[in-house]
């Protein structure tokens, strides 16, 4: 059995544990897992707890190191400086410890700098989530069919990084092997600045002195459009300010484009008007068309077999036995 710990129980850690616990022990590389939840809010790993998403609940942190062998960090990006500090000196020789944070680059950094020497630190970010936040909204599917990005930090150990793959592959996931600079240049793009679009679009509107009469006329194009400004608060500003070097560049490249449909409109530019909508439409087709959730490649990889693919276990590795390395696609 895996002692696995989670610390925060917010909408990622509880569908963290809540797909953990369900995932079948016959095909799981894992095997049988147990979980411990701790949060400074005892509300809400009671909340967790009662949602079935951790077998047993604590009230302190070192309650919650102690004994796991893998340790999944919950919370949000600028917390995980204080949690390093306060939880280094209470982690077990050869612990594995991994976050779900939106950003790597900080992150990496702080666990090089914090973490002792003796644990194996493995950088995570599912690529799922929602506008609503706590284990209230916590889904058991969430992370069904997603990509979860791995950044290894350069001296984790091969056992390590193939217990967080199997807990990837474990909750439905695909694992996604990606440089810390380069992923939060990219979810800067892709994730990130789509929030900061979203807050916006509500924030120029609710400006207006028109916003009482005009409100009663937004319909399903702001609705979608501002979903994402309904999410949690305290999140996004610690993505924005842990991804600010990235982000800013994406604003920049942003206001660069809105100057130039200005000016298209100004000028009563029909045709440029017309191609930038077009080449829009087309690009998220093609997006759409090509699988969004399909790694580069993935789409042609296929078991010549045509049998399951057999894994094998990592419990005996966990314990610092050697074994054959899974061989993934």
């Amino acid at each position: 059995m895996i002692h696995i710990s989670i610390i925060g129980m917010g909408l990622i850690g509880t569908s963290l544990g809540m797909a953990l616990r369900s995932a079948s022990k016959e095909t799981t590389v894992l095997g049988e897992v147990t979980i411990t939840g701790y949060d400074h809010d005892q509300r809400a790993t009671a909340d967790a707890r009662a949602r079935l998403a951790i077998d047993k609940s604590v009230k302190k942190l070192e309650e919650a190191t102690h004994n796991a062998q893998l340790i999944i960090l919950a919370v949000p990006p600028q917390a995980l400086r204080e949690l390093f500090v306060a939880m280094a000196p209470t982690l077990p020789h050869g612990t594995i410890v991994t976050d779900v944070a939106s950003t790597k680059t900080q992150v990496m950094a702080w666990a090089d700098e914090l973490l002792p020497r003796t644990v194996d630190f493995v950088g995570g970010h599912p690529m799922a989530g929602k506008e609503q936040s706590g284990p209230a909204a916590a889904e058991i599917d969430l992370f069904k069919g997603t990509l979860y990005c791995l950044s290894p930090a350069p001296r984790t150990k091969q056992n390590a990084l193939d217990v967080v793959d199997g807990m990837v592959h474990h909750i439905g996931a695909k694992p996604y092997y990606i440089d810390p600079v380069e992923h939060d240049s990219y979810v800067g793009g892709v994730s990130h600045l789509p929030f900061v679009l979203s807050t916006a679009l509500v924030e120029v509107t609710n400006r207006s002195p028109s916003w009482r009469e005009m409100a009663p006329l937004a319909a399903t194009g702001f609705r979608d459009m501002s979903r994402l400004a309904s999410g949690d608060v305290d999140m996004h500003r610690d993505i924005c300010i842990t991804n600010r070097e990235a982000l800013t560049r994406w604003i920049d490249e942003t206001v660069v484009f809105l100057n130039e449909m200005r000016e298209y409109l100004n000028t009563d530019d029909h045709e440029q008007v017309t191609d930038i909508f077009q080449r829009a439409r087309e690009s998220r087709e093609t997006w759409l068309q090509n699988r969004p959730n399909m790694r580069p490649g993935e789409s042609e990889y296929e078991n010549i077999t045509g049998s399951a693919v057999e894994r094998p276990g990592l419990f005996n590795r966990m314990l610092g036995m050697r074994g054959p390395r899974d061989k993934r696609p």
